[in-house]
């Protein structure tokens, strides 16, 4: 892959790739640094990219693995402060919503993030999580009714008040 290719590549998927740091790490430094290694990750790998088209799940990729190594770091330092986490951005105005899909635990969430807020195709979910097609279509169904749930929960207490 050129490098203008590569640069228009980056360019068209930024946002894409901020909003899954974020969904995966909660945090605006580490995403920062996520996106920033990942994208030099790809840079010297981009001749590696047999098919092109495929460009955004393999951008994906490389992100979702270097949050996971980020996660790794954290959890073996324990650093949990709290005061550097932003909170995330709304979903569509819809607070309760947003509320509960960050509960959700992130392999039922990631899924959820990657097709209906960044408009990723099972196959490229697929591709990107590195699972199964079928354990994509699951952890949706899961997430999906675990949300309803939540959201049923949300919706009686707001009742009772």
């Amino acid at each position: 892959m050129d490098e203008q290719r590569f640069t228009d590549a980056v360019r068209q998927y930024q946002k894409l790739l901020l909003h899954i740091a974020y969904a995966m790490l909660h945090n605006e430094h580490d995403c920062a640094d996520a996106v920033q290694q990942a994208l030099l990750n790809a840079w010297r790998t981009r001749n590696r990219l047999r098919n092109e088209q495929a460009i955004k799940a393999w951008l994906s990729r490389i992100l979702v693995n270097e949050c996971h190594s980020i996660l790794r770091k954290r959890k073996r330092a324990r650093f949990t402060e709290l005061s550097d986490e932003l909170p995330a951005p709304p979903l569509a105005d819809n607070m309760p919503l947003h509320d509960a899909l960050e509960r959700l635990p992130q392999r039922l969430r990631m899924p959820l993030v990657l097709a209906y807020m960044e408009g990723f195709t099972i196959a490229e979910i697929s591709e990107a999580l590195r699972i199964p097609a079928g354990t994509v279509k699951s952890r949706m169904s899961q997430g999906r009714r675990r949300l309803g749930e939540m959201l049923k929960e949300e919706w009686k207490e707001g009742e009772e008040c």
